[in-house]
């Protein structure tokens, strides 16, 4: 792998799309550095017959920063509407844009299936929990379906159609081969088939005796569903039915950036989760998969461990309710009704007010900072994510860029916070030529007399069809372009760059990720170019996107 130039700093990023330009490369990307940085948080307010509190403006509301009153900058209000299709991709075109991939959406809800810390017995029940509510939802509704094994996959990105949803659990087949080197993707397997083989390691109990490998697992897992989830407007419901959450967020502040990676791999995750937690202003919503539990008979010979087993599920409710009150979810546990707190939890999307800020704090330590929002309508309850955790900017060393990189590149989720949209056709021979839009709004481009510099980290990375890793071609390059042809590729909103790819012959994926090196934003495209090679040769018109 080649290595990466370093420099980064912070830069707030927007939405958008398409066509043209020209770019020549460099060495060495500028440093860009803004000191300021907005603070969004999504707040539920409920009259006290629990219906959404209608009508209110920014003028009702008041937000304090550890006490301090904030100026809301900006604010909206956001009802849940009955979902638009998703937009058509043209032949060849792959994209991580979910109003491409799953249609426009201003409100969202993730059922996130956790087969990795859940145990066997517990899981049947919550399938059917699952069935159920996914029966139930309605065409207002914009529901996800993900589990989680040896990593996240999505079996159902958003729709509001429940037989799609269904099929990923009522249709798949029962007994795959349970194995550590079984593909995370393979597009000629179903989303159902993958799903039944992580209850098939499961059920070898192949993670029972990892603990700490099933929370980096669960950290990254989550990492990459806030980073997939991120460039979603509006409220973005998690229900996590699981029945174990091995991570902890209730400490007061995250390990502050270090000058080196260090021996630690576990410090550098949970930063990393923070941050992405943070930006995707993600609300979690803990469902216990164990439903109720009745207490366990006391016995001398056995109080022990009957104290002990009290113990852990007190420590497990006390970590539920503390990842729902950090992110403005809310936690269930010790009911079999399952269905109802997923409904409960799909029903806060109702009615959504957005207000943002810029802390006027200037203290950005890593520490966890209180928010209280106030509102002046008297009877009216609100709900809101507590806090954050104040991070300085993202470390520039190569180390720290890396890790980011080398997370996403093993990830089946696209990281969606820049949008990428990638034409591929043939080049010749075991080649493809890969034309890379993105939209230079959302790049933290800065200007040089009169020339605006972009800086990119770039990895091609390379996948058999096991999904192990073949080869990386990674770089850091600077896009250089004149000012009238800046300011017609910002006003197109695309920007375009070529990659040429020499495919191995055991190559079946290519992971495209970009990330910007001055703002972090990051995105990535997954292409099955065997798929695409097999019909290029014959008509290159005839492949489908993503």
């Amino acid at each position: 792998m080649r290595t990466l130039t370093n420099r980064v700093g912070f830069a707030a990023c927007v939405l958008g799309l398409l066509i043209a330009s020209a770019a020549a490369q460099t060495a060495e990307p500028q440093r860009l550095r803004v000191t300021t940085r907005l603070v969004e948080v999504n707040v539920l307010a409920e009259s006290k017959n629990g219906d959404p509190a209608v009508g209110l403006t920014r003028e009702d509301f008041l937000l304090f920063d550890e006490g301090r009153p904030q100026e809301i900058e900006f604010f909206s209000a956001e009802k849940l509407k009955p979902p638009a299709p998703p937009k058509p991709l043209p032949p060849n075109i792959f994209t991580n844009r979910l109003e491409y991939l799953a249609g426009p959406v201003n409100s969202a809800t993730v059922i996130l299936f956790d087969g990795l810390n859940t145990p066997l017995t517990d899981q049947a029940y919550a399938r059917q929990q699952i069935i159920k509510f996914l029966k139930e939802i309605t065409p207002e509704d914009r529901v996800a379906l993900y589990v989680m094994g040896r990593g996240p996959r999505v079996l159902q990105d958003f729709t509001s159609d429940s037989a799609a949803l269904l099929k990923g659990l009522a249709d798949y087949k029962a007994a795959p081969v349970a194995s550590l080197e079984a593909p995370l993707y393979d597009p000629g397997v179903s989303g159902a088939d993958h799903f039944d083989t992580w209850l098939g390691e499961l059920s070898f109990n192949l993670y029972s005796h990892f603990a700490r490998d099933r929370a980096y697992r669960t950290v990254r897992a989550l990492i990459a569903i806030a980073q997939h989830l991120e460039r979603l407007p509006g409220r973005k419901n998690l229900i996590w039915v699981s029945g174990s959450f091995p991570i902890w967020i209730g400490d007061n502040s995250v390990p502050l950036p270090r000058k080196a990676a260090g021996r630690d791999p576990v410090w550098p995750e949970i930063e990393r989760a923070a941050r992405a937690f943070n930006r995707s202003n993600l609300a979690i919503y803990p469902v216990d998969a164990r439903g109720l539990m009745a207490p366990q008979e006391y016995r001398a010979d056995r109080a022990e461990a009957v104290r002990d087993s009290l113990a852990a599920d007190q420590a497990i409710f006390s970590t539920m309710r503390t990842l729902a009150e950090r992110t403005g979810g809310r936690a269930f546990y010790q009911n079999n009704d399952l269905r109802a707190a997923m409904r409960k939890a799909a029903d806060d999307a109702r009615l959504t007010y957005t207000l943002a800020y810029r802390p006027s704090h200037g203290r950005w330590d890593g520490k966890f900072r209180e928010i209280k929002i106030q509102v002046k309508r008297e009877g009216t309850e609100l709900r809101y994510r507590r806090g954050y955790f104040a991070q300085p900017d993202e470390p520039g060393e190569s180390w720290y860029r890396k890790g980011i990189l080398d997370a996403a590149m093993w990830s089946p989720m696209e990281a969606t916070r820049l949008g990428l949209t990638v034409r591929v056709s043939s080049a010749g021979a075991n080649s493809l030529s890969l034309a890379v839009q993105v939209d230079p709004n959302e790049l933290a481009c800065r200007p040089d007399g009169n020339v605006w510099e972009c800086g990119m980290d770039i990895w091609l990375v390379q996948l058999d069809g096991r999904e192990l890793h073949i080869n990386t071609v990674a770089r850091t390059s600077t896009m250089r372009l004149e000012q009238p042809t800046y300011l017609k590729a910002m006003e197109a909103r695309g920007l375009v760059f070529m990659e040429k790819l020499d495919a191995s012959p055991k190559a079946k994926l290519v992971r495209l990720l970009l990330r910007d090196v001055s703002s972090g934003a990051l995105g990535s495209v997954t292409i099955p170019i065997q798929r695409f090679l097999a019909t290029a040769g014959k008509d290159a018109g005839s492949s489908t996107g993503r």
